[in-house]
């Protein structure tokens, strides 16, 4: 189980996903939450990400964690239609506190083929992306939304997708700066598990 935001990049690396990472702390008190309190926080801050990244990611993939781990829920092939509303009946049957909840994403971007290289197309693509909420009686609370370097790169390699960093980063500043804007919160923290150049509001441009 994901306990933090190294254990996230650790897992990443593992996998071979070369990923940025953005966040910051929520700063929640939550020993004064009851645990529906401290579900409809989690809900809430899913919610004001995807309003974020409306048009920039979709849902694939849910898992919620429950306190000290006694129970983990996941979702799998998502609806984003309906996604919402699954969300509220699963937190509506839980007595605990969430501890963890994680979605995976798809993300909506540019890309140039190598079969049509002057017309660029906007699609879904299957890129490592995901958010993070971490909350519950013992922290106060941190989220994080991480996506894979692929799209961002301006390596284009024989038979594949030529990347579009000039067309992708600024639909990823639009959505941080929404999520921030949604939030009230600034982000503060900025990593990865790469050498990628990566700044508060996504990537800056790739050397060549």
């Amino acid at each position: 189980m994901l306990k933090g935001l190294d254990d996230f990049l650790l897992e990443s690396t593992d996998r071979g996903h070369v990923v940025g990472t953005w966040g910051f702390h929520s700063n929640m008190n939550f020993t004064r939450m009851r645990p529906e309190e401290n579900n409809v926080w989690f809900f809430e801050q899913i919610f004001n990400f995807l309003r974020s990244f409306f048009g920039v990611v979709l849902p694939d993939a849910l898992e919620i964690v429950t306190y000290n781990a006694t129970q983990r829920i996941e979702r799998k092939g998502l609806d984003q239609m309906t996604f919402l509303d699954e969300l509220m009946l699963v937190l509506k049957k839980l007595k605990e506190p969430i501890w963890t909840a994680k979605l995976n994403l798809n993300i909506i971007g540019f890309l140039r083929t190598d079969h049509d290289p002057e017309n660029p197309i906007r699609l879904q693509i299957q890129e490592p992306a995901s958010f993070i909420a971490w909350g519950g009686p013992d922290e106060a609370g941190f989220q994080n939304f991480s996506i894979g370097y692929t799209l961002f790169s301006s390596i284009a390699l024989a038979g594949e997708h030529m990347m579009m960093w000039s067309m992708n980063q600024p639909l990823l500043e639009k959505a941080l700066r929404k999520w921030e804007d949604q939030t009230g919160h600034l982000i503060e923290v900025v990593d990865s598990n790469g050498d990628l150049p990566v700044y508060q509001h996504g990537f800056k441009p790739p050397t060549r």
